[in-house]
């Protein structure tokens, strides 16, 4: 049992790491529109992002250079498909479909990083935990296929690159795990932007961006969220992260996972978005499907 002020510490971790997450698809919205009308580029949204993510976190490079001989080829794994692929994924996807749809489907992780981990490296699976695959796939189906609230489709095709997006994050969990566990989480994340942060900094430039920055209303304020967007989520919170798993129980700082959808919900709400009761449900089925392949798989 935790004492008192462990609780409230542990609990303040998580409340503060699942806004940061949970905000980050809101920002990823405010950096690619204002007003509606887009301002930047997905492209420039991702490569942006990727670029001021490596240069918040290059001051530790130093300090952890020395696992990057031993380690850099499930380093370059993680740097694209945790870091890089993603980044392009999300932003591309919220050029098109909501916020909080978005932030739905990336719930998916947990039984992504499951299914990667049966196919790919050897993870035996529970009956319990199919049940929870399926409960959660079937979710994930229907948010994309139900009506929203305005009573129009939510069906894109780009709802599907935030699912895609959930598959990059599941196997980059599992190189981590199996390969990067004895690394310090600073230090993994800092190495494996190291892989796309630099040409991300020279595919931003070539984008487009001085120039959009000098001519095009509100950029600069665009590129800002974009800059709090990889500054919290990709290093602050990363931080966070660390101390909580210090503090706490794996399946306790899982539950991070439930709370996220809830904040990304939230802000698309705020933001003028409409969430009708049948996406609700589908959430609902989505997040039950994430407990269950949890529950199980934590238990001793």
């Amino acid at each position: 049992m935790f004492k008192g002020t462990d609780r409230r510490t542990v609990w303040s971790l998580l409340l503060i790491l699942a806004f940061i997450w949970g905000s980050s698809f809101i920002l990823m919205k405010r950096g690619l529109f204002h007003d509606g009308v887009q301002v930047l580029s997905a492209y420039q949204v991702a490569t942006s992002r990727l670029a001021i993510a490596w240069l918040v976190l290059s001051p530790v490079l130093f300090r952890h250079l020395k696992f990057m001989p031993k380690h850099w080829l499930p380093l370059l794994g993680t740097g694209l498909l945790g870091n890089g692929i993603p980044a392009f994924l999300f932003a591309t996807a919220q050029s098109r479909i909501d916020s909080s749809l978005s932030g739905m489907l990336n719930s998916l992780t947990p039984l992504m990083t499951l299914i990667v981990g049966v196919l790919l490296f050897g993870t035996r699976v529970r009956v319990i935990q199919v049940v929870g695959i399926l409960v959660g796939l079937t979710g994930a189906i229907g948010l994309i296929l139900v009506k929203k609230g305005d009573g129009l489709p939510a069906w894109s095709a780009y709802a599907i690159m935030p699912m895609m997006g959930a598959v990059c994050y599941g196997i980059s969990g599992n190189i981590v795990k199996r390969y990067l566990y004895s690394l310090p989480p600073v230090a993994t994340s800092a190495l494996a932007l190291t892989f796309v942060g630099p040409i991300c900094i020279g595919l931003a430039l070539g984008s487009g961006l001085p120039e959009t920055l000098r001519t095009t209303p509100h950029a600069w304020s665009a590129l800002g969220y974009v800059a709090l967007l990889a500054s919290l989520s990709s290093a602050f919170a990363l931080v966070l992260w660390n101390v909580l798993l210090q503090r706490t129980t794996a399946l306790h700082a899982s539950s991070v996972t439930y709370l996220m959808p809830v904040v990304a919900i939230a802000w698309g709400v705020l933001d003028g978005e409409h969430i009708g009761l049948p996406q609700l449900a589908m959430i609902g089925a989505v997040l039950s499907g994430v407990y269950l392949v949890n529950s199980s798989r934590y238990q001793t």
